[in-house]
Order: C-alpha cells, then structure tokens, then sequence
C-alpha cells in the first residue's frame, strides 16, 4: 500500500489550505490550548557544508539550574504517526531559539548540548518566538513512553526558558479501509465517501484526497478537506471515460512538519 513521506517541507504544509487541482464541492486549524497539561491518548498522567576541524574539544554538558528561567506550557499528544508538542511564547528578550529534547527518563536538564539520554531528534530549532509547535516523527511506534521539554536558548545556547516535562507514546497508523466511490448529485460529478478519522483533535489537521492512474500510484494532491467531521466530497475534476486510482489520508502538520495519521485503501473508479 502506498504512504506518504512522513516529514513534509513548509511549501507541502501551506499547500493543505486549498485545492491543488480543479474545484470540489465538499458536502459537509488548531490553535493550542494550554488548560490541559496531558493529552488523553498514549499519554501516561541539512546542511552540505564541510566541518573545519578544530583543535578546541568540545566541552562536555553540565546539569545546569532552572531556578530563574521562565516556564513555557507544554502540551503532547501521542497520535498514531508521531506525536505533537505544542507550547506557549517565550517572552525572555534574550530568547534566541527554540529546541526540544526527548528522553526515555522524566529528567530532561535543560543544558546545551543535552546530557544523555536525552537528544534533540532534529526538527524542532526555530528562531520564531511565536511558531510554537512541532512534531517527532522520527521513532518507531513502541510501548515505550517518551518524555518531552522544549527550551528558549540564546544565542550563545544558554536556557532562558524551559517547559515542565510532559509524556507521550507514538501509535500506529489508522487503516480507514475502503473508500465508496459512485457518481454524484450534479451532471458529470464524482462522489467520494471516506470512514471518520474518530481520533483526537490535535491529532488531525486535515484529509487529504489523492488519484492517480488505474495500476499507478494516487500521489496527485485533488484537495484538503480540513473539517474532521467531514466524511464525503463532491467533484467534477474527474473526467467521463478515465479510469482513476483514489486514497484518502489524515495528515497532522506543522509549520516544522507533519505525520501520516490515517490512510485508505485504493479504490478504482472509472466516471461514466
């Protein structure tokens, strides 16, 4: 079965906001809440260039107090794909960046370099104090439970803000199964019914429906529908006489990148 890369660049996110191909007629965004610390789910409670080498050894990390430092909330959801960080603004004028750290232990000091076991996994630096939102999607689902805090450094990577620590676990990818494909209402339209993404709101930021030739990959982007509760679309993009490959897929995305949530299997339908 076909999937979808599990990291998207920011042009593939900003392009979940409309249509890519012809207009659609469905026939039925997120902005994080701090009030809850603990998601429900899963949860318990590049560069090219080449490094000069240098003669000066890198220093070894020191536990390093958080006594003065200003706390930013943090919520983690663990979602089938991956799991999503979202945290409050730091205010600190020193604030350079951003990065978080994940840890199989609940203690996570919040020096730089991290001291193991934590590691930054790579896909949270950012130097906007206002994006504030990120995922890691770069584990295997397992039992285990991970632990989360995110960091404001400055620019010489001392700690002027951290989160509490907050735990998640990474699921499974949803099966939504098969797809029901007939024609629509209107003349020369083509319905396309899809099974609830049921899963929790932070979890899920839009369907996304796709086609592609009969026997080839549907990795042609037709639309985003970006109401979870949002099962059915109508369209006229599809041509009488062709035969079509059609998936749908549930997508968690950020600004710093998104997840495969939930997929389909592929339907073929030929328009009458």
């Amino acid at each position: 079965m076909p999937r979808s890369a599990l990291a998207f660049p920011l042009a593939a996110v900003l392009a979940l906001s409309g249509c890519l191909a012809n207009p659609v007629t469905p026939t039925r965004s997120l902005a994080p809440t701090f009030a809850v610390a603990t998601p429900s789910v899963g949860v318990e409670p590049s560069s090219s260039a080449t490094t000069t080498p240098s003669s000066d050894p890198t220093p070894s990390p020191t536990a390093t107090p958080t006594d003065g430092l200003e706390t930013l909330e943090l919520r983690v959801t663990g979602c089938p794909g991956g799991v999503v960080l979202e945290w409050s603004s730091a205010a600190d004028r020193a604030f350079d960046h951003y990065t978080a750290l994940r840890s199989p232990d609940t203690a996570i000091d919040p020096a730089w370099p991290p001291i193991a076991p934590a590691v930054d996994w790579g896909d949270t630096y950012v130097t906007d104090r206002f994006i504030t939102s990120a995922v890691d999607a770069s584990i295997i689902p397992t039992e285990t439970i991970w632990n989360y805090r995110v960091m404001g450094y400055d620019a010489g990577n001392r700690p002027v803000a951290a989160s509490p620590v907050r735990r998640a676990r990474l699921n499974d990818v949803v099966e939504l199964g098969a797809l029901t494909v007939e024609p629509g209402e209107r003349a020369g339209a083509t319905r396309v019914d899809w099974r609830l993404y049921d899963g929790l709101r932070p979890c899920f930021r839009a369907y996304r429906v796709f086609i592609g030739s009969a026997g080839g990959p549907a990795d042609t982007l037709l639309t985003s529908v970006s109401q979870q509760d949002t099962t059915q679309l109508e369209t006229v993009a599809l041509h009488a006489g062709e035969t079509y490959a059609i998936r749908v897929e549930v997508v968690r995305t950020t600004t710093l990148g998104g997840f495969l949530v939930a997929e389909s299997e592929i339907a073929t339908y030929t328009v009458p």
